[in-house]
């Protein structure tokens, strides 16, 4: 017996050695949360998934082998399915990790059974690409109806890859904003940022690409159009050569707006322009949809995404979506749609699946992940120039242990606003004269940013913050390939 769960237990680790090797992983604090890009119903490798552990073809769901059994050992004498991930689960141990959910082998057949359902789930990794300062963390961040990404009018604002999950019953849309991409890389942090970039663009099952009026297709003073099309030769390339679903969205069209009135009321010329030259590079592209992302997220442009997004749930109806955007524009939709595609043909982008993730599961960022983005925001909002760039966010200390006092505490049924976390963060700059801007004079200017900053922490979070900030010098971070390593730049 002793033999045998030795056996078992070997195998469920060199299970979890090659997902470590082969699946594309977002690690932050030590929790590795990005799931293999294609999983399916009855995948024959084990997957990470979220925090729940799927197990492989060859052990069936009452856990037993379905083939290749050692005869010299009995029925009796094999541990559980729940027994070995208990003793795999031991086997893992280290500061920040997150336990697994270990399920029962009765949870794990109904949870399986449910998220199967009548073999028409669909869940799909969608990537937002396209240049810096194109909209594409607003559009995330409307798609969801939540402030998940940083997002401001300076370029090149997103530095990771972030993970945002979109989830109903019938479909599991997996968002993943990404910086925005850089021909020429000037320094080691930003070949960082293209490598997440390349990373997200492997694995994904659809391209979301985000342009705008001006950058999309846009004129020369000579009059000859611009062979990227403001997105880069190279990822051009690959959008015109892949077999996967694209949607391109022409973003900011209220900047072309005529007047007062509505851009979906009437399409203005411009966009309408960019989206027949986007058409003619990439003619197999599912949809080009104009939007204004910052409008939030019951813009017409931003409904109509959604809807093709989750096609597949019986409630949405794609049409009267798509007929919100006002009269049809030439070029919106593939000339063999005629039209536009009917809703079962865009439900059949998504790839059919189970989720990825649980129900409730919102982004792969922890707290003091958001935290330092938030910090750094208001960095881009409070300095000019180069100096944001310059600047890190790292979190010392996050003390919730006062977190949710208001919680534990309200069976009196009065209002109470006890609830506090307490975060000591640092601002790194490369040299001793950004640290002297940042400080400012006499410190004004660290303690006004300190309190901007607290007030986006208090709206994230639903409580009071105590932030403490300090500032530090750390000598041409940016080209550090090991300080880069350390702060989730580069692997």
């Amino acid at each position: 017996m002793k033999c045998a769960r030795m056996q078992h237990l070997m195998t469920l680790l060199l299970m979890a050695a090659t997902i470590k090797s082969s699946a594309t992983a977002f690690i932050d604090g030590g929790i590795i949360m990005r799931p293999l890009s294609h999983l399916h119903p009855f995948h024959t490798s084990a997957a990470l998934c979220g925090s729940r552990i799927l197990i492989p073809q060859h052990l069936s769901l009452n856990g037993k082998k379905t083939d290749g059994d050692d005869d010299d050992v009995g029925e009796s004498s094999k541990p559980s399915q729940t027994e070995l991930l208990l003793e795999l689960e031991s086997k893992f141990d280290y500061d920040g990790r997150i336990s697994s959910k270990v399920l029962s082998d009765d949870d794990l057949i109904d949870d399986t059974l449910d998220s199967l359902g009548s073999q028409q789930h669909r869940c799909a990794l969608v990537t937002i690409l396209g240049l810096p300062n194109m909209g594409k963390s607003t559009l995330l961040n409307a798609l969801l109806d939540d402030n998940l990404a940083i997002a401001t009018s300076r370029p090149q604002t997103t530095r990771h890859a972030i993970l945002g999950v979109m989830t109903t019953d019938y479909s599991q849309i997996c968002l993943t904003d990404t910086p925005g991409i850089i021909g020429n890389p000037a320094y080691q942090l930003q070949e960082g940022m293209m490598g997440a970039v390349n990373g997200a663009v492997r694995d994904c099952d659809v391209f979301l690409v985000v342009t705008d009026v001006y950058s999309g297709g846009k004129m020369d003073n000579d009059g000859d159009d611009d062979n990227d099309y403001g997105i880069g030769e190279d990822m051009l390339a690959r959008l015109q050569q892949s077999h996967r679903p694209v949607i391109v969205v022409v973003n900011k069209v209220d900047l072309v707006a005529d007047g007062d009135e509505s851009v979906y009321t009437n399409t203005p010329v411009k966009a309408i322009q960019t989206i027949q030259k986007w058409r003619s590079v990439l003619p197999d592209a599912f949809a080009i949809i104009p939007t204004c992302a910052a409008n939030g997220p019951d813009d017409a442009g931003v409904v109509a995404l959604r809807s093709l997004l989750l096609a597949n749930d019986p409630d949405v109806d794609v049409g009267a979506a798509i007929r919100n955007l006002g009269r049809p524009v030439n070029g919106m939709f593939p000339a063999d749609t005629k039209g536009m595609p009917t809703k079962e043909e865009t439900a059949s982008i998504l790839p059919l699946g189970p989720p990825l993730y649980h129900a409730d599961f919102f982004t792969d960022r922890t707290d003091r992940f958001c935290a330092s983005e938030l910090i750094r925001e208001t960095l881009f909002e409070s300095f000019k120039k180069e100096m944001p760039y310059c600047c890190e966010v790292r979190i010392e200390t996050f003390d919730e242990s006062k977190r949710y006092i208001d919680e534990d505490n309200d069976s009196d049924g009065k209002k109470k606003s006890k609830s506090m976390i307490r975060i000591g963060a640092v601002i790194l700059v490369e040299r001793d004269s950004q640290k002297g801007i940042v400080v400012g004079k006499g410190g004004q200017k660290i303690k006004d940013v300190g309190m901007d900053a607290r007030k986006k922490l208090e709206t994230f979070f639903g409580c009071k913050i105590f932030l403490e900030l300090r500032v530090k010098v750390d000598k041409n971070w940016r080209s550090n390939k090991d300080r880069l390593k350390q702060f989730g730049y580069m692997t």
